[in-house]
């Protein structure tokens, strides 16, 4: 999955609500993934062996994704931007400084994508 932040996050949440859905064992390991912290990876019923969720892992950071040149930044519903402030249901998104929020990543990234059309009609 060498490549794409967002897109090989979006294959390992699939993979993961897979196996949520069937109740079965996941395990991917890929030396490539682009996201350290996820080249090996182990799914039971939908959770990580820990009992932590993969949002919980990825909480630390934001992904990234550049298009365009344009950085556009995807949070993960329980990354907290300051320590006060409570985690928000949905993935949120930045680009262009402007912040919004999506029920999920594949969606954050659909409307991160059409905003930044949009900038690009605007000239920007």
């Amino acid at each position: 999955m060498a490549g794409d932040e967002t897109d090989a996050l979006i294959i390992t949440i699939f993979l993961r609500d897979l196996s949520a859905e069937y109740g079965i064992r996941i395990l991917l390991k890929d030396g490539d993934h682009p996201l350290a912290k996820l080249r090996r990876l182990e799914f039971v019923k939908g959770s990580l062996p820990t009992g932590l969720s993969l949002e919980d892992v990825l909480a630390k950071r934001p992904v990234i994704k550049k298009v365009e040149g344009e950085r556009i930044l995807f949070y993960p519903p329980t990354f907290r931007l300051h320590s006060q402030s409570p985690p928000s249901p949905e993935w949120a998104y930045a680009l262009c400084g402007i912040r919004a929020y999506a029920p999920t990543l594949m969606e954050a990234e659909q409307e991160a994508l059409k905003m930044l059309r949009g900038f690009g009609h605007l000239g920007r």
